[in-house]
């Protein structure tokens, strides 16, 4: 482009009245002084990184419905070309809007730019939209400029939140000048647990040793170690009187760490692990922060050494917020906590198994300020072949955690009797897919009869474009809720956030990618509350689920005792009939007993978390599943990237917990969801 024409193209946006300054700023998050300006900054970078001037246009929709998906930025191509009447976001389809314009003047309009030009230019906030047939409802102008400044908002406060947690660089910024140290300064009372650890376990106690503040005692918890470990520190405790072998039946990591809490006896608490070293500075400017302010702890940056050779590093400030919403930043291995926080909280929670110094700083947040002090505090081998819980348990226990801190089951159990008698609240978690997820909206709501159902679509912190689309396509819809989540809580915990926000007595699971068939859901309610062979109402009850070209995929899941995994059944009932448990397809119960049970458990990391959902409601007095044939859904199983990352690890879990069903295998087919 020339730079004439640059210059034209820039004063044709700015005169447009196409052009929303106040939502491109939105967009950008940046400010401009004159539409001109921001005319500008789009031509030059915003088209490029996906934003638009205009809630009406969204580069991804209008890629997808045109076939332009290799021209970029398709903005320009549709604005500064006569391009036909076409649809540009899930509010404009330039073909409704022709057909009852709000004003023509006698003009016909055969360009899609005219045709937004127009509606923009004469459009009142109370104008109701010529919405593509994707939507769930006809929101008005002023409705959807609204949602979407909201969604633009939300966007920029996700990435802060999610920003990058690790760097390959390293800056150090400057340290104060330590304090004179006083007699008799505070002692710092460091804890390591350890189980079969003899081979590495002198490298992280001679980095201990080293400190350049003298006042710490080192309390090694020996976890029911059968190797030489404890002989190892003993030899340790010999030579220097500050080192303490504490020994115990395994128990797991964190009774060791609160073993090792209940012997400490200084004013402060630091954790090392056997596998990682400390710099020699770390107590003394962790002690020196701590004595000086009014951290509640405080931490430092992490080097984390590959085997490959190259380095990265661990070093954010944040907030709780921070951590709940994106994730980890505050390696155990640097903090350094008041002794009396420590037990404010409660220690570690010895129910979890993995990301335990993740559920230890959310408290630790909760209480007051946690600060990041600017040095390189340890050194981190990330190799991969030591046994570290890292590497041997399951991933959802992050997911785990979480559920600690955004579902007060408590509360959700006790607001259950209030629920809507006889409403149905469908739940839909959706990750990037708006494609399948909007038509499967329109779907329920237009085969769902009269019955009274509200559908609760969970964005599970989907990245912008879906997510600006899905808010698009649901607004104004009134039986339609939207729950934006800030990070994907994979389908277990998605779901149970989704369940909280519902109403209805009773709660339906959908996956997104489905179409329900006419009539679907009265066979479901009314098979529901049949009475069981023991007088008692069904448990819940799932569909006929049927793969794309109309054959079965699943009529119920069947658990085989001694096989390596639960299996779809495949024949089709000619009535109701009973199964072993439902399908996270889609299926159906009372909210109650969802409540009762507290959900799906986010260990599972999207697979077979409804099999032993449906295991856990057997097991608590609940055990009357069935199918319902003629109730039909449509499953076109089009699958997230690394849908089945966790699969080998959630067939470990699903066979430990229920061992008399099931035998471990890592060569069980997959169960596809």
């Amino acid at each position: 482009m020339t730079r004439w024409d640059h210059r034209e193209r820039t004063a044709a946006l700015a005169r447009s009245p196409l052009f929303d300054l106040e939502y491109y700023e939105a967009q950008s998050n940046e400010a401009f002084q004159t539409k001109k300006d921001a005319a500008e900054h789009f031509l030059r970078h915003g088209a490029a990184a996906g934003y638009s001037p205009t809630p009406l246009y969204n580069e991804e929709w209008y890629g997808f419905h045109t076939g332009l998906l290799h021209e970029a930025p398709r903005f320009c191509h549709m604005f500064f070309h006569n391009e036909p009447l076409n649809t540009t976001s899930p509010l404009f389809d330039a073909r409704v809007y022709v057909q009852k314009p709000l004003r023509r003047g006698g003009a016909r309009l055969i360009s899609l730019r005219d045709a937004l030009e127009q509606f923009v230019a004469h459009a009142t906030p109370d104008t109701v939209l010529p919405v593509h047939d994707f939507c769930a409802g006809t929101p008005t102008w002023g409705e959807a400029r609204a949602e979407a400044l909201k969604t633009s908002a939300r966007y920029w406060r996700r990435t802060e939140l999610n920003r990058e947690r690790f760097s390959t660089e390293w800056h150090s910024g400057p340290l104060p000048e330590l304090p004179p140290r006083a007699a008799g300064s505070a002692l710092v009372s460091v804890v390591m647990p350890v189980r079969d650890r003899a081979t590495v376990i002198s490298a992280a106690i001679e980095s201990v040793l080293a400190q350049s503040y003298p006042d710490w005692e080192l309390i090694v918890v020996d976890d029911g170690s059968t190797d030489s470990t404890p002989d190892v520190v003993q030899r340790y405790s010999e030579r220097d009187p500050r080192v303490h072998l504490v020994r115990g039946p395994a128990a797991g990591v964190c009774a060791a760490r609160n073993s090792g809490i209940a012997a400490a006896e200084g004013r402060y608490i630091a954790f090392l692990d056997s596998d990682n070293v400390w710099v020699p500075e770390l107590l003394e400017h962790s002690v020196a922060a701590l004595e000086t302010g009014n951290a509640v702890a405080v931490y430092a940056a992490v080097e984390m050494k590959k085997e490959s050779g190259e380095n990265r590093f661990l070093a954010i400030h944040g907030s709780r917020d921070d951590l709940l919403y994106g994730g980890n930043f505050v390696d155990l291995n640097t903090l350094v906590v008041r002794s009396e926080a420590i037990a404010e909280i409660g220690g570690f929670d010895e129910s979890l198994r993995r990301w335990v110094d993740y559920d230890l700083a959310i408290r630790l947040f909760a209480l007051g300020p946690v600060e990041l002090l600017p040095f390189i505090g340890v050194i981190y081998s990330e190799s991969t072949g030591t046994g570290r819980i890292s590497t041997v348990e399951a991933p959802g226990w992050e997911q785990v955690v979480l559920s600690k801190y955004l579902l007060d089951w408590a509360k959700i159990e006790a607001a259950v009797p209030a629920r809507v008698p006889g409403r149905v609240s469908i739940v839909i978690p959706s990750y990037a897919d708006w494609r399948h997820t909007l038509p499967a909206v329109r779907s329920v709501l237009a085969h769902s009869g009269n019955i009274d159902i509200e559908i609760v679509v969970v964005d599970n912190g989907s990245p912008r474009s879906p997510s600006e689309i899905l808010a698009a396509g649901l607004l104004g819809a009134n039986q339609v809720r939207l729950l934006p989540l800030e990070r994907n809580t994979n389908f277990a915990l998605g779901s149970n956030l989704g369940f909280a926000l519902g109403t209805g007595e009773y709660t339906l699971f959908l996956n997104c990618d489905t179409e329900v068939g006419e009539d679907w859901l009265a066979p479901l309610l009314s098979a529901l509350n049949e009475a069981g062979a023991d007088g008692r109402p069904v448990t819940a009850v799932q569909p006929l689920v049927l793969n794309d070209d109309g054959s079965v995929q699943s009529a119920g899941l069947r658990f085989e005792r001694g096989e390596p995994i639960p299996h779809d059944l495949l024949t089709v009932p000619s009535e109701v009939t009973e199964i072993d448990g439902v399908s996270g397809v889609a299926m159906l119960l009372r909210s109650a007993d969802f409540a009762a049970v507290h959900g799906f458990d986010p260990i599972f990391s999207n697979g077979y978390d409804d099999a032993d959902f449906s295991l856990r409601l057997a097991t608590a007095g609940h055990a009357d599943f069935r199918v319902v044939p003629n109730s039909r859904v449509r499953h076109f199983q089009l699958f997230s990237p690394g849908r089945f990352a966790a699969d080998a690890n959630n067939r470990r879990l699903l066979a430990a917990r229920w061992p008399e069903l099931f035998q471990p295998s890592g060569h069980a087919a997959s169960r596809a969801r």
